[in-house]
């Protein structure tokens, strides 16, 4: 760790220990002069197997009074993950005791923020049970028919939808149909508590993401109940609700970070933000994929979770985020949806970014959402033949999972790489966030994902092989970074966080200036 006293320390439990939603986390806290104090990996469950939720709070107890604020997933502080949280099987009582700990910490450090977030339970649209009760792989498909075609009725009344919602519904046995709907009654029950706590004064700013959606379904129809109950209890100023999920917990910290600033100084100005986008019509029709509104409200609402300020005019802002798309469809590299339109790269746009990243005149950072689960490889391929190692210039880039995913992360790096004043030490952790998003958005989930799965099929081997990933990845992206000129950062090795192929880790060190010897940042 730094050798400098950082200006914050801040506590927080994640939704899980993978380096997206723990590791990185803290690169962005880094950046800012603030520790985000995490529990191990090890103590943040794996995957489907949900935290030891009682050693957490134990955990949490013993910590508590050497740090600035709190930031809670409470996914993982009430079902011990966020996946654990659509099938774990303890009853609403006992979930409804573990927020018995936030009263208890509120009770002893009233001054200290206490942030909070939690998923409303996603509906995935596959039979895919990785994440999901484990009759999803039979039944998955039809119980997202059933779910959005119902809710779709209830909206509209179009008979067509009801007789679709109906279809589907009868496929799907009784007793499925019935467990389904009791477990996310009782996660929803638990999220009304969660809001109650706003109310009382013991959450001082919740979230509450959309996880992986559509325009309708049973999630959405409880996103208008939880939305009404906002309102109509006037918690709009404390409580946020839109799509997203692992990215919450950054935006979260930014905003803490502005209030401990605030506290401790007599003005704090938010960071103004100014949008280019590329495709302007297409951008404005846009919904991302697995998300329930235009994307352009989903950047407004990112940026307004973050405490940040979105202004008209690139002349009057602290940075600017250039908003990359091809057609108003996401395609999606994970799934391998290709593009439905490709309206290409406009000439203009691109000289505009290549010019402003060899100038470097104001801070510039790129949100790629031409695709879903990571960046476009042909955009990319140009600023590196164009703008050679002025790649390095960009304050910020993103193109991972989904599209608040990608916003959200980046929007919460510029609020802690543009704090005033910046460190030496805090412009290498950006550096480091850069690169490992640039490696993992773009290298990986991009370009090279395809290709290890191929490796693994052709071979015969298993999803997560991690002989395979070694071979496709690593000596591509250790030549990657030389060409890039990322001399401050050092790739050592790449993993599997969950013994699958969706997802790495990196483990990588970064040169700080203020120390002798090389920050490890290895999950």
């Amino acid at each position: 760790m730094s050798q400098i006293k950082p200006r914050f320390k801040i506590l927080a439990l994640p939704v899980d220990g993978r380096p997206v939603t723990r590791e990185q986390v803290q690169f962005v806290a880094g950046i800012a002069d603030c520790e985000l104090l995490c529990p191990s990996v090890e103590a943040l469950g794996h995957f489907r197997e949900e935290a030891d939720r009682d050693r957490l709070a134990e955990w949490v107890s013993g910590n508590a009074a050497d740090v600035d604020g709190f930031l809670f997933s409470l996914d993982m502080l009430v079902y011990g993950g966020l996946v654990p949280s659509r099938f774990i099987d303890d009853s609403t009582e006992s979930l409804r005791a573990r927020l018995d700990l936030l009263k208890e910490l509120k009770q002893r450090y009233p001054d200290k923020p206490l942030y909070a977030f939690c998923a409303t339970m996603r509906m995935s649209n596959n039979n895919e049970n990785e994440e999901e009760k484990l009759y999803w792989a039979e039944h998955g498909t039809d119980i997202w028919n059933w779910s959005f075609y119902s809710d779709r009725f209830a909206c509209t009344g179009n008979e067509q939808d009801r007789e679709r919602a109906e279809w589907a519904k009868n496929r799907i046995p009784g007793h499925i149909q019935r467990d389904y709907l009791e477990t996310r009654a009782r996660n929803f029950s638990i999220t009304k508590d969660i809001l109650a706590l706003v109310e009382e004064g013991i959450v001082d700013r919740l979230v509450l993401p959309q996880d992986d959606t559509a325009e309708y379904g049973f999630n959405i129809a409880e996103r208008r109940q939880l939305q009404q109950l906002v309102d109509d209890r006037k918690l709009d100023k404390a409580v946020l609700v839109y799509p997203g999920a692992d990215e919450v917990i950054y935006t979260l910290l930014v905003h803490q970070l502005q209030l401990l600033d605030q506290q401790h100084s007599d003005e704090v100005t938010p960071l103004r933000i100014a949008l280019r986008p590329h495709h302007t019509g297409a951008l404005a029709k846009m919904v991302a994929r697995y998300e329930d509104r235009p994307v352009m409200e989903s950047i407004r609402c990112q940026i307004d979770a973050a405490g940040a300020q979105l202004v008209d005019r690139e002349s009057e802002a602290d940075v600017v985020i250039a908003i990359h798309c091809r057609g108003v469809i996401q395609g999606d590299w994970a799934m391998q949806y290709p593009l439905e339109e490709d309206l290409g790269l406009d000439h203009d746009w691109v000289v505009q970014l290549v010019t402003d990243l060899k100038e470097r005149q104001k801070p510039l950072a790129l949100l790629d959402l031409a695709y879903a689960n990571g960046g476009d490889p042909e955009l990319m391929a140009v600023l590196e033949q164009q703008a050679g190692a002025g790649i390095s210039a960009l304050r910020a880039y993103a193109g991972w999972n989904t599209a608040s995913n990608s916003i959200g992360s980046l929007v919460a790096q510029l609020c802690a790489s543009l704090r005033t004043p910046a460190s030496d030490e805090g412009k290498a952790h950006n550096q480091h966030l850069l690169v490992t998003r640039l490696l993992d958005d773009y290298l990986y989930q991009s370009r090279l994902r395809q290709s290890l799965r191929a490796t693994q099929k052709a071979r015969d081997l298993p999803d997560g092989d991690v002989t395979a990933l070694n071979e496709v990845y690593f000596t591509s992206a250790t030549e990657w970074l030389e060409r890039q000129g990322f001399d401050a950062v050092q790739l050592h090795s790449v993993y599997f966080p969950w013994q699958r192929s969706f997802e790495i880790g990196l483990r990588t060190t970064v040169d700080l200036p203020s120390l002798s010897e090389p920050q490890e940042r290895f999950a």
